[in-house]
């Protein structure tokens, strides 16, 4: 008796570290905000995982966009929205917004270091099974790649062994106050590859590299801007609107750190955009709202929401990783709505096109390098 018992103990110890998701989950929170209001089955064969931040604007676009698909597939699909802010920032934005997706906390971070989630929005969708079936921007995820996973995984989990629940001390929320004064400057010792933009009610906020900030001033690719390394520090900038600082951007900058640029011609491969027989849309044609930052930008696709041609052809230099001049610089600055593919050249040239009427082509043309040295 005593030695079946032993090998019930031995073979459930096995089972345990051969199959640890049995026991543990596949998704670790730090706190159930809200369960989802749409998601109609226990047991279910798909979990998407959207990683947001109620800072991020683009984030809130795809939760509308995952809201959507949740309605479309209530059984065997179930998504969770999970954000690493504290849980009070969390349930204070929700009074504000209407989200009705399942969200939780990963305060502790655990499952965004596990998925290595770098840039937000970001999805990740497992099986049952815990094994990771595609991870991307979740605009990208359409219906036909959820029939799919749908049709090819069959074994469900239930969601309360999905999910594992950890415990965390909470902290105080230190509320966020804006600069003081009309501009504000922090040098910042985290690492920034991409630029952040961050449009709060009062004031527009940029955190990365010198470099980056100053390429978005221009509306230029990065790499047209020309700084030493022991320059190319990694700040925080924060600009009240309807400020002089605001409107002079690069003085500003140049006179806090004591720099100064000067302008050089370089001749080169470019994206030439052709804007002469353009026709823009209107800024009716998207409306995100005032709480959402312009920009939703996917692997392939971009969409914008009342911005300039200048502040899309900068998206689009770095996003290319080539510099774009325009035939007419004063059309580049009205404001439009728009939608556009990027990925594939022709696709993005024929879609700029039949849409807008703007021709795009590479041309061998001079472009203007920025030349960022101490005064």
């Amino acid at each position: 008796m005593y030695l079946k018992l032993k090998m019930k103990h031995f073979v459930l110890l096995a089972i345990i570290i051969l199959f640890p998701t049995l026991f543990f989950g596949q998704i670790r929170i730090s706190e159930n905000i809200q369960n989802s209001q749409i998601n109609t089955s226990e047991d279910n064969a798909l979990y998407f995982v959207d990683f947001w931040a109620t800072w991020c604007g683009p984030c809130i676009h795809a939760s509308k966009y995952l809201t959507s698909l949740q309605r479309q597939y209530p059984e065997k699909f179930h998504i969770m929205s999970l954000s690493q802010e504290n849980p009070d920032i969390v349930k204070r934005f929700m009074t504000k917004h209407v989200l009705e997706l399942a969200v939780a906390i990963d305060y502790q971070g655990e499952t965004f270091s596990k998925y290595n989630i770098s840039s937000l929005p970001y999805g990740v969708l497992l099986n049952a099974k815990g094994e990771k079936l595609w991870e991307g921007h979740p605009a990208e995820f359409k219906n036909y790649h959820l029939d799919g996973y749908l049709s090819t995984n069959k074994t469900t989990m239930n969601i309360g062994d999905m999910y594992q629940l950890q415990s965390y001390k909470p902290i105080d929320v230190v509320k966020e106050t804006g600069p003081k004064t009309d501009f504000d400057i922090t040098e910042i010792t985290d690492s920034y590859e991409t630029l952040e933009i961050i449009e709060k009610p009062d004031f527009l906020q940029l955190t990365g590299s010198l470099k980056d900030i100053i390429a978005y001033i221009n509306n230029a690719y990065r790499n047209q801007i020309s700084i030493s390394d022991d320059l190319n520090k990694m700040y925080r900038m924060r600009f009240k609107y309807d400020t002089k600082a605001l409107k002079n951007m690069e003085r500003i900058i140049f006179k806090q750190l004591k720099l100064k640029q000067k302008y050089s011609t370089v001749n080169g491969e470019v994206l030439f955009l052709n804007i002469s027989d353009a026709q823009f849309w209107d800024i009716n044609q998207i409306n995100w709202g005032n709480d959402t930052p312009h920009f939703l930008i996917g692997d392939s696709d971009l969409k914008a929401d009342n911005v300039s041609l200048n502040q899309v052809t900068f998206q689009l230099a770095n996003l290319l990783e080539l510099p774009i001049v325009t035939s007419d610089e004063e059309m580049a600055n009205t404001l439009h709505d728009w939608e556009l593919h990027y990925k594939y050249f022709d696709l993005m040239a024929s879609n700029l096109s039949d849409t807008y009427g703007v021709k795009i082509e590479k041309k061998v043309l001079d472009y203007p390098n920025y030349i960022i040295s101490r005064r």
